[in-house]
């Protein structure tokens, strides 16, 4: 993957910048900064050296993209260049564009998979739609052929129209990086021009794939056919759902139970996790990474211990949740986006830990999908039990021993498993959303559940007689 670099005479001007690419890179490319001199009283000017190693950070074989403000910071870039071992300069280009603007448009470019080529035309094209907006005449890049660019000349393709009700959310995304995980082949999913890597769970969700669109795998390398046989027998499949096709009439959406039933309420608002942000010395780097690697094995270890749990109490389709869970945290790119800040940005394990999941957080949230929009939830619980894990107060299951009408603000859907249908008669909750695999879970265990009931939490106590009537959705407080 092409990374970049940004160049600036200040340091704040640079963090700003990359503080704003950040939020658009969705887990894909690095980036890193040279900025300011280490002089406390004129601390503005660049550094060749500071250039070289950020490079060099960041190096990979697909390029790197070192963007700049104007002055020195043109001298440093080529002076950095000249340092750099001639091998990886070959790899490194310079480019003219905006320093923001085209830093923004080239971390989208490069976190979808671009090329250098590509990501560089990214980038000097990012100042068309600003002026076209202004009626400022300027001249706009060509359009390239992305995926000319991008597929072998010998590669092959097939293509599919999804039938899944809520398109290709997170179990069927799971499946597909599942099974073609093994090949050794180039792979890319692509849908109305827009390609990304069928492997990454990540950039699936981000690719938006719904019901009725067409999409196209292209592969080439040695077991590119064994690729695209697997594809195609699992699209037969619908991607390991259910699907019926007697009726394309509309959108199949999930409803959570119905009914109406009374029992006493019992609040639950489980502790969260906290940590104070510290800063660390560079000796402590490792033991941080160190120790954020033992806190993802023992939640990849939970998950793994909740899918088989839901899938004996509840369905391999409620097992399949937690493992998209476990897909979604041994991510290696993950890992390394992680290890990088606790490097670069000298934090502890958990704000490395939050940063970066709070990104991907940001990133579902932005989507225009509410199925897609809602997995957010996943990723927060993710982050609740491996913060849990570094805080020593990892999740603490509920224990009823009577029949009542659970209250909270929200629920996970790890906090889902191990309830029982016979004691907690209902849930409402003054957030949730019924496209949630928090009401997914629900639904199977046959607990109604109410959301969006805001200020049931202050309006109630624990003990207090309640009616949930689902079938009108509301709350009743005796």
């Amino acid at each position: 993957m092409v990374n970049l670099v940004v160049v600036s005479h200040s340091a704040l001007l640079a963090q700003g910048v990359a503080e704003l690419a950040q939020q658009m890179a969705q887990g894909g490319c690095q980036l890193a900064v040279a900025a300011g001199v280490d002089d406390l009283d004129h601390p503005i000017g660049t550094d060749a050296i500071k250039v070289m190693e950020a490079i060099e950070s960041v190096y990979s074989p697909s390029g790197v993209l070192v963007l700049m403000d104007l002055g020195s910071a043109l001298l440093s870039a080529e002076t950095a260049l000249e340092l750099l071992d001639p091998e990886m300069a070959q790899n490194v280009q310079l480019s003219a564009a905006p320093l923001v603007e085209g830093t923004l448009a080239a971390v989208v470019a490069a976190s979808s998979g671009a090329s250098l080529a590509e990501v560089s035309a990214e980038a000097m094209g990012a100042m068309a739609a600003k002026a076209a907006q202004l009626g400022v005449s300027t001249a706009t890049p060509a359009p390239h052929d992305a995926e000319a660019a991008k597929v072998a000349p010998d590669a092959q393709s097939v293509s599919w129209v999804v039938r899944n009700p809520n398109g290709l959310h997170v179990r069927p995304a799971a499946k597909l990086v599942e099974v073609l995980a093994p090949f050794a082949a180039d792979l890319m999913l692509e849908k109305n021009g827009q390609c990304v890597n069928p492997r990454s769970l990540n950039q699936l969700a981000i690719l938006q794939v719904r019901k009725g669109d067409t999409i196209r795998l292209l592969a080439s390398g040695a077991q590119a056919g064994e690729a695209l046989d697997a594809f195609m027998q699992l699209a037969h499949q619908h991607f390991g759902e259910s699907v019926t096709t007697t009726s394309d009439s509309g959108f199949t959406g999930v409803m959570v139970p119905r009914g109406a039933i009374s029992a006493p309420v019992l609040q639950w608002l489980p502790a969260v996790p906290v940590f104070l942000p510290q800063t660390i010395h560079a000796e402590q780097i490792a033991s941080q990474q160190q120790r954020l690697h033992q806190a993802l094995a023992q939640t990849m270890a939970d998950l793994q211990q909740l899918a088989q749990q839901a899938e004996q109490q509840i369905s391999a389709e409620a097992a399949a949740i937690f493992n998209a869970h476990a897909m979604l945290i041994d991510d290696e790119e993950l890992h390394l986006a992680m290890d990088k800040r606790i490097e670069q940005q000298l934090v502890g394990a958990e704000s490395a830990l939050q940063d970066e999941l709070m990104a991907m957080v940001a990133d579902y949230q932005a989507l225009d999908d509410d199925y897609l929009r809602v997995r957010e939830l996943d990723i927060r619980d993710i982050l609740n039990r491996t913060l849990g894990h570094l805080t020593g107060l990892p999740p603490v299951p509920l224990s009823v021993s009577s029949e009542i009408l659970l209250l909270a603000e929200e629920l996970f859907p790890s906090q889902m498993v191990g309830l029982n249908p016979q004691q907690v008669k209902g849930i409402c909750l003054s957030k949730g959303h019924i496209m949630s695999h928090s009401a997914i879970l629900a639904k199977e265990l046959d607990i109604p559940m109410l959301v969006g009931a805001v200020g049931c939490l202050e309006a109630s106590r624990n003990g207090q007689k309640a009616l949930l009537d689902t079938a009108i959705g509301i709350l009743k407080l005796q």
